[in-house]
Parts: structure tokens; sequence; C-alpha cells
């Protein structure tokens, strides 16, 4: 039986009714560093427990673990929780698996339906059985990949790539293969003017390219060793030529291009808030509690560094809807 979505959808809806608005956003960040917190326990209940704006991202994780397990509750199928959660749990083991080869400790999040204890137990061979067969096969495809490349960036990348496969077989309809293949895009165009700005990244390029996207790999690597220029041509005649239109392109500044794509992954999915039976609206409102998480932790970081006023609300506007 297909999940019903619409006592789920109207939960959320009254949940974004009460959600903090564009005045609140724009008044916390002229918030003096000592007011934070007391402005922040309005809207988020994880920060009545917390004792110093020091550890925000132990709360902001509590508050993204909460509503992911709230929603998660609500869902009758095994779908639509998988997809959701599993890719947290991919990240997990990925970071577990690594983490044992460099000898250090994880640093792994609650977000997965596998508990990053059990994830780290797992990996390091000291509990069996304790991980689901998607999960045993990624272990699989992480060693075999470091003992073909030798190369932890290309187990990363080979790791990506697991997990976006794994997301759209579970997908629970068009409308969430359409939002993998949005973020695959997107991700693609952010590593693309990454490498071209940057360099950063130097092994393994040829795999670092998400498949499952309306961009083809092969576009992308071409326009890799063309100019930037002629990226951003090709750019304006895909599905993406709004981020143009945002102020995507070959001077923007690097902090600038997260909030931008950000930005257009949210009007992509801005359809979805006149829609009420299908999955959609999860997903739209999911990414918007990230956006307000990161519009809270962008002001926070700027406070306990002493930034500028001005400096945190142009990163809070550059999240915003125009």
């Amino acid at each position: 039986m297909a999940e019903d979505y619409t006592y789920i959808v109207a939960w959320l809806r009254s949940l974004e009714a009460r959600l903090p608005d564009r005045a609140w956003f724009e008044h916390f960040a002229r918030t003096p560093a000592e007011g934070l917190l007391g402005a922040l326990r309005e809207y988020y209940p994880a920060f009545e427990t917390t004792g110093s704006i020091a550890e925000f991202e132990r709360a902001l994780e509590a508050e993204k673990a909460a509503i992911l397990d709230n929603i998660t509750a609500l869902l009758r199928d095994d779908r639509p929780k998988l997809f959701l959660r599993a890719g947290y749990d991919f990240a997990n083991v990925v970071v577990a698996w690594k983490a044992g080869r460099l000898q250090r400790r994880p640093t792994l999040v609650p977000f997965g339906l596998v508990s990053p204890e059990d994830v780290e137990r797992a990996v390091a061979g000291t509990s069996r059985g304790v991980l689901p067969e998607h999960l045993e096969a990624l272990v699989e495809t992480l060693e075999r990949t470091e003992a073909e490349t030798k190369s932890l960036a290309a187990c990363d990348y080979a790791g990506e790539s697991a997990a976006w496969r794994f997301l759209f077989g579970v997908a629970p309809g068009d409308e969430a293969r359409a939002y993998l293949r949005r973020k695959i895009d997107l991700g693609n165009v952010k590593t693309f003017i990454r490498l071209k700005r940057s360099g950063l990244r130097t092994e393994s390029i040829e795999t670092v390219w998400m498949e499952g996207g309306e961009i083809e790999p092969a576009a992308l690597r071409s326009h890799l060793r063309g100019t930037v220029e002629d990226f951003f041509t090709y750019l304006s005649m895909s599905p993406y030529g709004g981020l143009l239109g945002r102020g995507l392109g070959p001077e923007t500044a690097l902090w600038m291009i997260d909030p931008i794509l950000k930005r257009q992954l949210m009007e992509m999915l801005g359809e979805s808030r006149y829609r009420s039976f299908d999955f959609s609206p999860v997903l739209y409102h999911i990414e918007l509690r990230e956006r307000g998480a990161e519009m809270v932790r962008a002001v926070i970081v700027g406070k306990l560094n002493e930034l500028p006023e001005e400096m945190m609300l142009e990163r809070v506007e550059a999240l915003l809807p125009s």
C-alpha cells in the first residue's frame, strides 16, 4: 500500500507556520552575543538546555535529529525512511572506515538509521552482523577501491557514488528522484567551480563527478579543460540557467556559492508548498530546516569571531529568497 502523506504534510505545514521568519533572522544577526541564547530558545527547543553559545553545534544537531526522528516515526513504509536517513549511514561508514586507515577517532552524526556506535564497532571489526546489507557492501567497495587505487580520495568518491545509487534505488516516487538529480547537479556545479578556482582537489579528479543528474559528467570533464566562461555559457542553456541570475559567475566570492546553490534548490522545491499528497513537501521542510540552521550557524560563528554586524547580515540575506 502506498504511503499516505496527507497527515504528515499537514503537520509539517503547521510547524512551518511557527518557524522564524526573515525579520527574526535579521534581528538575530543584530543581537548582541550575550542575547543569542535567549533569542534561540524562542524557536529552537534544544537550546533550552544549552549553557553556552559555544555549544551551538550540539544543539543544532539535536534539533535536526529530533525532526528526522519525528518524521520517520510517522512514515509506515521503509523506502521513504531509507531515503531520508540512509545517506547519513553511508557518510558515517565512509568517515569511520577512513578514520581507521588514518588511525584516528571518527566524528559521526546521529541522523542515520544505524547508530554511530554500531557503525564504529562494525567498521572496526569488533561487531559482526550489525550493518545492513547495503552498508556491508559499501565497506567492500571501499576496500576494493583502496586496493585498486591506493587513494583515500578515490574511496571518498566511490562511497559518495554508492550512496547516490542506493538512494535512487529506494526513492519513493518521481518527486524524490527529481530531488536527487537536482542535488547531484548542484553538487557537481559546486565541485566544478571549486576545482577551477582553488585547485584543492588534485587526486582522482576523473572520478569526482556524481552520476545521475541532468548535467552529464562528460560535459563537466570537457568544460574542466576549457575556460570557466565557456562553462557558464553552457550552464545558462541548462535547467540551471537561473543560477546566473542569482549572481553565480566566474568572479563570485567562494563563500557565496553555497547560498546561491541553496536558493536555487529551494526555488525548485517551492512548488511542493502547493501539494499535499506526495513526498515533496517532506523534502521541502527538511531543506527549509537546513537553511534555517545554516543562517543560525553563520550568525553565531560571526559573533564568536567578532565579525562586523554587516557581514553577518550579508550571510543571512544571501540564503533568503529575494
